[in-house]
């Protein structure tokens, strides 16, 4: 991921000087239908808040072991800040890169765990991080004047500081079908989400002082529900809010702007 952003940026940027007769490859198979200008730069602010399984739990108190991870409730809060880049590559073939700044709040509730080997409950396990956000996508597209259908697919690389080692990838994919009226668009559509979240480290619990421990973390729901609408203020300069509810809930604002 970290050498495929690079290379994604040096192949768009050199076009920038001939984007008009260059980009998008075979424009004129599409006759007379106005296209995007071809580069655009972004501005995403999104926010995420759901609810985590946990797939591995491992820590060191020899003796002491959870039965049933399943039974640990576990929260998971996301602010995500990014920069875009996109270039239109066919008429229905958008490519973009991301490098943004993430903050997570991660609660794994152990008070309900069944523990073999303590006399009484452990008590909550806060992991609190922030990192570095790289990735890339693409949007597949089909419509014309009145309506609209896309496939939009992201994959992103995290490492977040913090207090524990800790890192997050995840995979998106986002179907939407809309309505276009003259300057505004409208959707309905879905967010599929695989995320997988390691945390290593040393924690504290009562009692027990500090210990090592080892979790890998992945979405409990991999569906939501998501309306949103644009607004074209030019050719040039667009708004995008969109919302999602569900088990899972998240909200993206979105500036771009093309040239």
């Amino acid at each position: 991921m970290r050498r495929l952003l690079p290379l994604l940026l040096s192949l768009l940027l050199p076009l920038g000087a001939s984007a008009e007769s260059r980009l998008p490859f075979w424009q004129d198979r599409v006759g007379d239908v106005e296209l995007p200008l071809p580069f655009g730069i972004g501005l995403d602010f999104y926010t995420m808040d759901q609810n985590y399984d946990i797939d591995y739990l491992d820590f060191d108190l020899p003796g002491i072991s959870l039965d049933d991870t399943s039974l640990l409730a576990v929260t998971n809060e996301v602010q995500h800040f990014d920069l875009k880049l996109d270039a239109w590559i066919l008429p229905f073939l958008n490519v973009f890169g991301i490098v943004g700044q993430l903050q997570s709040e991660t609660l794994i509730d152990l008070s309900k765990a069944p523990v073999q080997g303590l006399p009484f409950p452990l008590g909550e396990l806060a992991v609190d991080s922030d990192g570095t956000v790289l990735g890339l996508g693409f949007t597949l597209v089909y419509g014309n004047e009145n309506w609209f259908t896309s496939l939009t697919t992201t994959f992103t690389d995290t490492d977040l500081g913090g207090n524990f080692e800790s890192s997050v990838t995840s995979t998106t994919i986002q179907p939407r079908i809309g309505l276009v009226r003259q300057n505004w668009q409208f959707w309905v559509g879905g967010l599929y989400l695989d995320t997988e979240e390691t945390h290593r480290g040393k924690v504290e619990l009562p009692v027990l002082g500090l210990i090592d421990f080892d979790v890998v973390l992945g979405g409990a729901d991999d569906w939501n529900t998501a309306i949103g609408v644009r607004h074209e203020f030019s050719k040039k300069a667009a708004l995008t809010f969109e919302v999602g509810f569900g088990d899972r809930e998240h909200t993206l604002f979105n500036f771009n702007y093309r040239f």
